[in-house]
């Protein structure tokens, strides 16, 4: 392996091949990009950059959904040392427009996903779909290698509304995570050629470094392609694993979650096969449970997690069948990996031991210490945020946790306040009290992290004005807040002000977390005897009330529990809905009606075997996102092996 100086000699040594690299599917077609494709792609994208007026450290929004015009667009601007600030494409069209004013952003580049939105002063709006269409310059004007010191890439964090932070990334910090995993993979690399070429399903944004480094980075190092689609329906995520033979899932855990219940209603002998007892060779797993791999495909082996806390039950089930399931431990500031459990030498409960380069420390509270040259070096235009962060040359995370002898590192709640949702995203309590506090009515208001079946939700307590309603403020608040934030239950506090620290009068969260997990949240959701469908919504109201007039905006549900939703209603009255007929559900009557109508256009099958005939394993790698706080909720993986 070459010395690397910038990721530029990571592009020009990998992104070259007239193999397949990327895959896209959008539920209608699919196209297939070479490595080549990418690459010519980009040199036109930087020469179009260029000719805009684009100069280094200008700033370009990337704002879509994952695709290959993504990943060429990000390397168009790395040749002309342009600084990308990816956006998720669920960011409404506010908060790009602030983050595109915070860094002066010359360009956005805007996917056919995202909200539809006027160009601000000053910046000029590109279409994503149009990155890789033919014609333009054939190749990027000359270019000037960047240093490993320079910008690649502000990374802002998922739950900041009002005063956005910005993660700076460099290509140094990119390549300490890069180059440790490269020699990891080389090792091993002979012993998977005959598998070759390793497909990897990745539903994690690529406005996340964890997403990124599993399609941008990762399969390259093995000649890998990387597959990416539309939705999160657990049918047509596992048709597209036994299809497309794909050997690895890059997800959030809630995605297992999702795939456990679907394979449990098309297999439930599975529930009695996975109970318990005493874990056998991987060998003898996959043997007994051959009809569940042969569901997926009979190359399909590992599921690379991060973003959210993985319930180590979880990790069990997926094992006991056989599965390898990875994970680490990681952060937006870390870019993303600090630690990593080896694939095939995994510890239960740990998220495994430092990469190279990589120190850790336990601080005297517990607090988890990290330094090394994958870290930031600090916020974009952010100096006091820098320096709370960074103390004696550390950087604070804001998580708990432990080492053990053998260097394994812990994670055991988070120091700070943020909650961490289900989909992986970060949620700022004071983002959401400011949204509620614009709320007519509300005298004061509380947002703390509430549990439900071991995932963590949005949640509100409030101390509201005679006559208000508190569906009505959830309501009213959740319009102001982006899809992540929205809260998912709400409580009210039976005294006159909520419960604050002397002197400096500060909330105590804790007691109120506490007092909510106690089983006082306001009463559940009226439910007319023998209506199932209100039943099965009721059970995503979070003890709100729900007539039919309820929105499923106002019930603050996000992607993912649309899609449980979704699948909960499919069990309930034993059919199939149409994915794309309930995504243009607004209320609950839509539902009723959908679901009356028979399920909608179309069908969507359900898990059903194939001939698969490929099989094999070899190495993956991956890191993770988040930002400090999120602790074993920002988790993410990487290693290398050989079956």
């Amino acid at each position: 392996m070459t010395t690397r100086e910038s990721l530029l000699d990571f592009f020009d040594d990998r992104i070259r091949s007239a193999a397949p690299f990327l895959v896209y599917d959008d539920g209608y077609r699919a196209e297939t990009r070479s490595y080549a494709d990418v690459r010519s792609g980009a040199e036109r994208f930087a020469a179009r950059l260029a000719a805009a007026g684009c100069r280094p450290d200008d700033k370009v929004v990337l704002w879509g959904e994952n695709r290959p015009e993504w990943i060429a667009a990000f390397w168009g601007c790395l040749l002309v040392r342009a600084v990308v600030v990816p956006l998720d494409v669920r960011t409404s069209a506010d908060l790009m427009a602030r983050v595109a004013a915070r860094v002066r952003a010359r360009i956005v580049v805007v996917g056919d996903e995202a909200p539809a939105v006027g160009a601000a002063p000053g910046t000029v709006h590109w279409r994503l779909a149009d990155v890789l269409a033919p014609g333009g310059a054939d190749a990027a004007p000359p270019r000037a290698a960047p240093a490993g010191g320079d910008l690649a890439e502000i990374i802002f964090t998922s739950g900041a509304t009002a005063d956005p932070k910005g993660v700076e990334i460099t290509h140094a910090n990119l390549l300490a995570n890069i180059v440790p995993v490269e020699r990891e993979v080389q090792k091993y690399a002979k012993y998977g050629r005959p598998f070759y070429p390793l497909r990897f399903l990745n539903l994690l944004p690529l406005s996340h470094l964890f997403g990124q480094a599993m399609a941008t980075f990762v399969p390259p190092m093995l000649g890998g392609v990387t597959v990416f689609m539309r939705g999160y329906n657990p049918a047509e995520i596992v048709r597209q694993i036994r299809t497309r033979r794909v050997s690895v899932l890059v997800c959030v855990p809630r995605i297992l979650e999702v795939l456990r219940d679907e394979l449990l209603r098309v297999a439930p002998e599975t529930a009695e096969a996975t109970a318990g007892g005493r874990k056998r060779h991987v060998a003898v797993r996959w043997w007994r449970h051959r009809r569940t791999h042969r569901l997926f495909g009979m190359k399909f082996w590992a599921f690379v997690v991060g973003g959210a806390p993985l319930d180590p039950e979880l990790q069990d089930f997926w094992s006991r069948l056989g599965f390898l399931v990875v994970q680490g431990y990681g952060l937006t500031e870390t870019a993303p990996m600090v630690t990593v459990n080896h694939p095939f030498r995994t510890r239960r409960g740990s998220v495994g031991t430092p990469i190279g380069g990589v120190e850790v420390a336990i601080a005297d509270d517990g607090e988890i210490l990290v330094r090394g040259g994958n870290v930031t070096r600090g916020y974009y235009d952010a100096p006091d945020a820098t320096a709370e962060a960074f103390r004696d040359g550390w950087l604070h995370t804001g998580d708990i946790g432990a080492l053990d002898a053998s260097g394994h590192l812990t994670v055991r709640g988070r120091k700070k306040e943020m909650i961490v949702t289900p989909d992986g995203l970060n949620v700022f309590p004071e983002d959401v009290e400011r949204a509620l506090g614009e709320v007519a009515g509300v005298r004061e208001a509380a947002v703390v992290g509430a549990s439900r079946d071991g995932r963590e939700h949005v949640h509100a307590v409030l101390v509201l004005e005679a006559g208000t309603y508190p569906d009505a403020v959830v309501r009213d608040a959740n319009l102001r807040l982006e899809e992540h934030q929205r809260i998912r239950g709400r409580s009210e506090w039976p005294e006159a002000a909520l419960p604050r620290t002397e002197g400096t009068g500060k909330l105590r969260r804790r007691e109120l977390a506490r007092w909510v997990a106690g089983g006082r949240p306001a009463a559940g959701a009226d439910r007319a005897a023998g209506d199932r469908l209100g039943a099965v919504v009721a059970e995503f109201a979070h003890g709100r009330t729900v007539t039919d007039a309820t929105t499923l905006d106002e019930l603050g549900l996000g992607s993912l529990e649309r899609i449980e939703l979704m699948v909960a209603l499919e069990r309930a009255f034993d059919r199939t809905l149409d994915e794309e007929a309930f995504a243009e559900i607004r209320t609950v009557a839509d539902l009723r009606a959908l679901v009356a109508n028979g399920g909608g256009p179309g069908t969507a099958g359900g898990v059903a075997a194939a001939d698969a005939p490929a099989a094999g394993a070899t190495a993956a790698g991956a890191a993770a996102a988040g930002g400090p706080g999120a602790g074993a909720a920002t988790a993410g993986a990487t290693a290398a092996g050989a079956a």
